[in-house]
């Protein structure tokens, strides 16, 4: 018997694979997910998937927590400035453009010392730069070496620190937010939740299929009663499916890009100290579970709010703090690289052909 730690939807998305038990309900989980690479991995334990899984984050306990977002930004930037040092490594960041990326590498910049600066080096596209020229232009242009991100495949599995952004969605809301907003308008969001408006908005992404989406929700209510808070909103719903759900495979899924000769170095030591989300931390969810009003206002602009803040207080860009919006920069990695590898298992073994009988469960909450 295997355990993933991630695999590729493609994997398991032809026959033998796909004609065990509860496959072909699993699958429209990618297409809910919006696009072709996520799984879901629930972090509560509640449901039972057909692909045999482990996680690697679990939820922290809940307890009162007080800091603030800015206080963990803060915190978490020295912990990785000072890890690169004591390591004698440098710091790659994987830089988006986006509200993520740029929350990540202003809080760098606030706690860095110069020295520590020269050791910073931004991972960068024409995409990056367009989503976010004027920050391009007054604090990474000429202050900061960059190089272009189509190098990232190559430092997985080095000795360098690769930093991305991941999880601040995970942290501060859904993608499925701006859809609601698009079809019920803004104020749906903090209202009492409404299982037929969350049946809908899924069933749009499923072309209509609402018997699929009412599944899907029936498990995701099951999750929500898993929830050490209460969630009692449109907002909080899709934001505890999000955290619960996807927050390993927005982060192990770029492994699947480590180049064979690199293979090896891809040790649980390494996802500690090496391949390193920004976000990944037991203070950043214990925030998120005490915040539970901190993600959005009261229109899709201020969705994430309180990240656009921390680079405001830095850059004074006072546009983009109240004007820019969550652009997918997934994608543009996505295409950039050829993805080698299907399957990791939790002995951090990359491959490409599994024996569906290894890693599949027949007994589900995906079978009919």
């Amino acid at each position: 018997m295997t355990r993933l730690l991630y695999c590729l939807p493609s994997g398991f998305s032809e026959p033998p694979a796909k004609d065990n038990p509860g496959i072909a309900r699993f699958l429209h989980a990618t297409t809910l997910y919006g696009g072709q690479w996520a799984i879901p991995i629930d972090r509560t334990g509640t449901i039972t998937t057909p692909i045999r899984n482990v996680s690697l984050f679990p939820i922290p306990e809940f307890r009162k927590f007080t800091k603030s977002y800015e206080e963990v930004c803060n915190d978490r930037a020295r912990e990785l400035l000072g890890n690169a040092e004591r390591l004698g490594v440098k710091l790659y960041v994987l830089y988006s453009g986006g509200i993520d990326s740029t929350c990540l590498l202003v809080s760098l910049l606030k706690q860095a010392t110069p020295q520590q600066k020269k050791n910073i080096v931004v991972l960068l596209s024409h995409e990056s730069i367009a989503e976010n020229p004027r920050f391009y232009d007054e604090h990474i242009r000429g202050k900061l070496r960059v190089e272009s991100s189509i190098m990232f495949m190559n430092l997985l599995g080095g000795g360098d620190i690769l930093l991305s952004a991941e999880l601040n969605d995970q942290l501060l809301g859904s993608d499925l937010v701006g859809q609601m907003i698009a079809r019920y308008g803004s104020p749906a969001i903090h209202k009492p939740y409404d299982r037929g408006q969350v049946v809908a908005i899924f069933g749009a992404s499923l072309k209509g299929d609402t018997e699929t989406a009412g599944f899907y929700v029936d498990l995701f209510e099951r999750i929500r009663d898993a929830a050490p808070v209460p969630i009692d909103t449109n907002f909080e719903f899709l934001w505890w499916v999000n955290f619960t759900t996807k927050w390993q495979a927005c982060l192990v899924y770029v492994l699947l890009f480590t180049p064979p000769r690199n293979a090896g170095a891809v040790t649980k030591d390494y996802l500690d100290t090496r391949f390193v989300s920004f976000y990944n931390t037991d203070e950043f969810q214990l925030w998120s579970l005490n915040n539970l009003d901190k993600r959005i206002q009261d229109t899709w602009a201020s969705y994430k709010w309180i990240a656009k803040q921390v680079i405001y207080d830095y850059t004074k860009d006072a546009e983009y703090r109240d004007h820019k919006t969550k652009v997918r920069s997934r994608q543009v990695i996505l295409r950039q690289q050829y993805i080698g590898n299907k399957f990791l298992d939790e002995n951090m073994r990359f491959s490409n052909d599994l024996a569906p009988e290894t890693y599949l469960e027949p007994q589900n909450d995906f079978a009919a």
